[in-house]
């Protein structure tokens, strides 16, 4: 593997050792292991060895994890799924000059999925004490998803990475709700996440387009943050996201249950 292909994995390293890299990755298959089968679990350790050069990164064609885990490649397709699916990798797609599918990278995400809340737990000073690693100076999402690194050379077209920063902040989501969501998350595709439920709750309610459900969506979202400082524990993106919606629409059938009583 030449320098600069380990140049452009770097950013995508979320581990200081060897060590919190096992730890991480065996605290995700002690919860996850009834839902892994053993060819998942053969994909996982095959990803696993070869991300040491590069703290949890890897650098691996198709073709060669169906060979090291000697699986069939629909099995390995279908194991690479499962890993991003449950939380404990990323993928990165690459192409040759010749637009040909190339080697992709995978990445092990830190544990509870990479989310990192921004405002509820965080003090505001932070701690001078602590060396940030130059690999998170530019991260700006919850997920910590790397941008995109800069072209060494103008001319480089051997490989082109196919990845959007999903740290932005889509445009068509209202800067208020946007703020709002922000107090614990700054990711762009987290807070798209938080959006999209509060689309499905329109929908589902009758709520028109244009109505103003932000108040809703204000005591909703205080309602959640509360219970999740009242007990943290196992409080995945997954549980926030359900507790928000759920919320909403509480407060939704509790705010029609009252209009009908003024009718009786």
């Amino acid at each position: 593997m030449d320098k600069s292909m380990l140049l452009e994995m770097q950013p995508f390293s979320y581990f200081a050792s060897k060590r919190d890299l096992r730890q991480s990755i065996n605290e995700r298959v002690r919860k996850l292991r009834n839902r892994l089968t053993p060819s998942t679990l053969c994909v996982l350790d095959v990803l696993r060895l070869r991300s040491m050069k590069v703290l949890g990164v890897a650098y691996l064609k198709i073709e060669t994890i169906i060979a090291l885990t000697k699986v069939s490649r629909a099995s390995v397709e279908r194991a690479i799924r499962k890993l991003e699916q449950e939380g404990i990798i990323k993928r990165i797609f690459t192409s040759r000059k010749t637009g040909l599918q190339g080697a992709n990278i995978y990445y092990f995400l830190p544990l509870n999925d990479g989310v990192e809340l921004t405002g509820l737990d965080k003090p505001k000073t932070p701690d001078k004490s602590k060396v940030e690693a130059p690999k998170l100076e530019s991260n700006t999402g919850v997920f910590n998803t790397p941008k995109r690194s800069k072209e060494t050379k103008k001319n480089n077209v051997n490989r082109t990475r196919l990845v959007k920063d999903s740290s932005v902040i889509p445009s068509y989501i209202p800067k208020d709700f946007a703020k709002l969501i922000q107090q614990g998350f700054s990711c762009g595709r987290v807070i798209k996440q938080f959006w999209s439920k509060m689309v499905m709750f329109k929908n589902i309610t009758g709520w028109t387009r244009n109505e103003n459900v932000l108040p809703i969506a204000t005591d909703a979202w205080e309602y959640t943050k509360n219970e999740y400082k009242r007990d943290k524990k196992e409080w995945e993106l997954d549980r926030f996201l359900k507790c928000f919606y759920g919320t909403m629409k509480r407060i939704e059938e509790k705010r029609v249950e009252e209009y009908a009583a003024m009718w009786k």
